[in-house]
């Protein structure tokens, strides 16, 4: 009895210890589990699991410790959390935190107003708004970015951590912002069958008659814009109003970053999806993902019209 008692004394004194920096397990220590108490930045594991017997039968069974962060069930299996394993890329990462702080600097400088009455210039003729052509034509075309973006990422998307289409959507209202967290968590795939694709990849995003219909629709910008006629009639005065409008307004400043940023982006995938359809030579492949820069969204989209098919199964 003395024992049951001396193993009870240390138990309370367990239960009412500070625990600051620790973390209890599921099972309490009448549990058929026991108690387990583990620091988080060790993987020391503190566990009371003594068999003891006595006049009355009081006993703590042995067992085993279930994790600090694989949740125990009731058979002794794990159930993985969402964020458990995820690893962050510090390439996609970087320019994410940039592109924050550079919203937040822009939004905090420009005159009151100014972002808004470019918005309703917009939204009351979206190709025509009476705003520069540069920018006219880059806040139309981060809208569309997204496609090619889902042509280059949807057949890779099996089995990452998040799903894809809720980051490709999004991206059409938050480009970047929304993007960003999915390719900074997602893991390379470079062998993928045509098998493998849902529906949607592998009849849309595959199609090549969809994919050039996309070149159409991107090309069509530069002349609904009236970008290439104001180019060609007055160059320096077209790019001196765009970094003006660039300079001193949030929506100009941060719709042209966040283009920019998403086309890199677009372009840094591509030779990953390059040796996914066979081709084995990383500097062609890197050749290849800059010249879509040269036509920053619009490459992206040729390059999805003109690449090579995936192979229909692994023997191919």
């Amino acid at each position: 009895m003395k024992v049951a008692t001396a193993v009870l004394a240390t138990c309370s004194m367990l239960a009412v210890a500070p625990v600051s920096g620790f973390q209890i397990g599921q099972r309490s220590a009448l549990s058929p589990r026991g108690l387990s108490v583990r620091a988080p930045s060790t993987t020391s594991t503190i566990t009371v699991n003594s068999r003891v017997s006595c006049d009355k039968n009081y006993y703590f069974p042995q067992s085993t410790t279930s994790s600090l962060y694989a949740a125990s069930d009731d058979n002794g299996g794990s159930e993985e959390g969402m964020f458990n394993g995820v690893e962050i890329n510090p390439t996609y990462l970087i320019p994410y935190v940039g592109f924050l702080l550079f919203g937040l600097y822009m939004t905090s400088t420009e005159a009151a107003g100014a972002s808004q009455l470019i918005l309703e210039k917009f939204i009351a003729d979206p190709l025509n708004p009476g705003v520069n052509e540069i920018f006219a034509t880059v806040f139309n075309l981060i809208g569309l970015v997204g496609i090619p973006l889902a042509c280059i990422i949807m057949p890779s998307a099996k089995g990452q951590k998040f799903p894809a289409p809720p980051f490709l959507i999004a991206s059409a209202a938050v480009g970047y912002g929304a993007v960003g967290p999915y390719v900074m968590t997602r893991k390379p795939v470079p062998s993928v069958t045509k098998d493998d694709l849902g529906w949607v990849t592998k009849n849309i995003l595959e199609n090549k008659a969809f994919n050039w219909f996309m070149v159409i629709v991107a090309m069509s910008t530069l002349f609904t814009t009236g970008l290439l006629n104001a180019l060609a009639s007055d160059f320096s005065g077209t790019v001196q109003g765009y970094w003006d409008i660039f300079s001193s307004t949030a929506i100009a400043g941060v719709s042209s970053v966040d283009f920019a940023i998403l086309c890199v982006t677009a372009a840094s995938l591509i030779p990953e999806d390059l040796e996914r359809r066979g081709m084995t030579d990383k500097s062609k492949a890197s050749l290849v993902a800059v010249s879509t820069l040269l036509l920053p969204m619009i490459g992206a989209t040729i390059y999805c019209a003109l690449r090579p098919p995936l192979p229909l199964s692994d023997d191919q």
